[in-house]
């Protein structure tokens, strides 16, 4: 069991306990007077010293002795007014010894003694709250025989019902929450035993085959969620090598986009629908507001979304889809250590997506020792991008006389020719490639401009978003040698992709891209590990995903870390001719 915040504040108090020894009740003790409690302390007249002595015994260790002295002043002395100190030293001794149990019975006894000491309140109810937090199932069960009637009841039942509901004990999470609603009137408390009931009850009625999907059915992003689902309800098709098929039922509600719909999407699947597991969202926003609730709500949530930290948001959140970061490291590691470029442009669009790239493959092409020595960005409906070009190449700003007289140093007899029949200025190369992180159909059209502003035998590179059905259709020669990175291994010539393929054009008509082959292997990966058991929790599941290792799905293979992050395999392809081949 985890050691909770509160053991810090029960050690803080600790402190207090030997502070307030040392203030008073401790090594102030005059030595003749020590010595003399020591050798008669029975005989001793002074409550006072008896009680600094017994202070001085815990503040040196000897908490037995400490303890026994207590116990005979109290004895002595019944009616004192130090005894509400001397109930408090006495718990703080059996705390010392491990034993949290008598000391909850010393401290709660001199809390209630305590009433009209508001500081004296205070402090032991910050040693009671604090063990109560740091105690195990054993101790919780005898402490609460003590705080039967007293507030701190129904923390203790509190956390008995979390405990087992964490272990999975569900019968014994309920009594315990059951015994919270009974042992208060507090509303706040009777709440939070409701919210137990309701999730066990949740977790105990889940529907074993049924699975849940957000997804943007309708909306600006319902292109995509449409792929994702194609690829969900084909690989719900395919035959398992088990003859039994854990998933009966495919519920799926539309989000449309909307962090609002996705939530209460994710209400009615786990609450109404009692799904296993939940697959989607895809968008940043909607993935997120529904990664905060998906502990709460006790479902694995498998995300299909690039948002950062998402699988931070708590333990049943999983994402199976790449990083941009883990894109980017590929192609910059080909480009950079394989094909051994150093010197590049970088000519984005100027949306969130380009601009993000666009930053990221800086920062990872500055770590490996290349250099950006020019970029651009263009608008979303641009379509002639020369102006772009000329500032890369030095052609759009007149050249200063420092910069022509520096060219003119390094003119071939050729060049001074054309310096006295003057023609167009010839640009300035200094790079060896180009990123361009942007669909291929503005590749297609950025890519024979370059060549007419005289860049040429330039390296071009892009992310997964040149991965186009009609990709092999827009293939001309000013791409040739063109490398780009993916997720998918859409041109591989592996049986089960080919099949794949294959069988998603023939049901779909189109050509599956990496959202299709995402949602394929992700319904494929929850019908295996649920196939292994028959009866067991959504709990059970959120743990079979994170065992995993190396899914064979057609992205490749796929992990996830203790996180919950993905572990996938990244593909780079090359265009030659009117085929695209994969590098690796």
């Amino acid at each position: 069991m985890k050691i909770e915040a509160g053991y810090i504040k029960a050690i803080t108090t600790i402190l207090v306990v030997v502070a307030f020894f040392l203030s008073g009740c401790g090594p102030g003790i005059p030595v003749r007077e020590k010595a003399k409690i020591e050798e008669h302390p029975g005989e001793h007249e002074s409550p006072d010293m008896q009680f600094k002595f017994a202070g001085h015994l815990f503040h040196s260790g000897e908490y037995e002795r400490s303890r026994e002295e207590a116990l005979k002043w109290l004895a002595r002395y019944p009616m004192h007014p130090l005894k509400i100190r001397v109930l408090e030293l006495i718990g703080d001794n059996f705390f010392a010894m491990g034993d949290n149990i008598q000391a909850f019975s010393w401290w709660l006894r001199a809390k209630r003694e305590s009433s009209d000491n508001l500081q004296m309140q205070e402090d032991l109810n910050e040693k009671l709250n604090g063990l109560v937090e740091i105690s195990e199932l054993e101790v919780l069960e005898r402490l609460a025989e003590y705080a039967l009637g007293t507030e701190y009841i129904p923390k203790i039942y509190h956390k008995m019902a979390t405990v087992f509901l964490a272990r999975e004990e569900f019968e014994k999470a309920k009594v315990f929450a059951v015994s919270l609603i009974r042992s208060t009137s507090d509303p706040d408390w009777i709440s939070i035993g409701n919210e137990i009931l309701d999730r066990i009850q949740d977790v105990m009625s889940v529907r074993k085959g049924v699975v849940g999907c957000l997804l943007p059915l309708s909306g600006p992003y319902a292109v995509f969620g449409e792929e994702v689902l194609n690829g969900i309800q084909l690989g719900l098709g395919v035959s398992s090598k088990s003859s039994y098929n854990p998933i009966e039922e495919l519920v799926i509600k539309d989000t449309g986009g909307s962090t609002d719909k996705a939530l209460s999407g994710l209400e009615e699947l786990v609450r109404k629908e009692k799904v296993m597991a939940v697959i989607g969202p895809l968008s940043s926003r909607t993935s997120a507001a529904v990664a905060e609730n998906a502990d709460f709500l006790g479902v694995p949530v498998i995300t299909l979304t690039q948002k950062a930290g998402i699988v931070e948001r708590g333990e049943m959140v999983f994402r199976n889809f790449l990083m941009p970061s883990q894109e980017v490291a590929c192609l910059v590691d080909n480009a950079v250590i394989e094909m051994g470029i150093k010197r590049f442009a970088i000519l984005y669009p100027d949306n969130s997506y380009g601009t993000f790239f666009m930053n990221l493959f800086w920062d990872q092409l500055e770590e490996l020792g290349g250099k950006v020595t020019a970029v651009e960005s263009y608008r979303l409906d641009e379509t002639d991008f020369a102006d772009q070009i000329k500032k890369m190449t030095g052609l759009y700003y007149k050249r200063p006389d420092s910069v022509l007289t520096a060219l003119r140093e390094k003119w071939t007899p050729e060049q001074e020719e054309n310096e006295i029949y003057p023609e167009d200025p010839v640009p300035i190369v200094d790079f060896e490639a180009v990123f361009i992180p942007d669909d291929f159909q503005s590749v297609t059209m950025i890519a024979p401009q370059l060549a007419f502003h005289d860049v040429l035998d330039v390296q071009l590179l892009g992310t997964s978003l040149w991965q186009s059905p009609k990709m092999t259709e827009m293939i001309s020669e000013y791409v040739q040698g063109a490398v780009f990175s993916s997720g998918f291994p859409q041109f591989s010539e592996e049986p089960d992709i080919i099949n794949f393929i294959e069988e998603y054009t023939a049901n779909f008509d189109s050509m599956p891209g990496v959202l299709a082959a995402t949602g394929y292997d992700t319904i494929r990966i929850l019908k295996m590990v649920m196939a292994e058991k028959e009866n067991f929790t959504s709990k059970d599941l959120q743990k079979k995903i994170i065992d995993l290792e190396n899914f064979q799905g057609v992205t490749g293979k796929t992990s996830f870390d203790s996180k919950g992050e993905v572990e996938k395999d990244i593909f780079l392809f090359s265009i030659a001719g009117k085929k695209i081949t994969q590098l690796h």
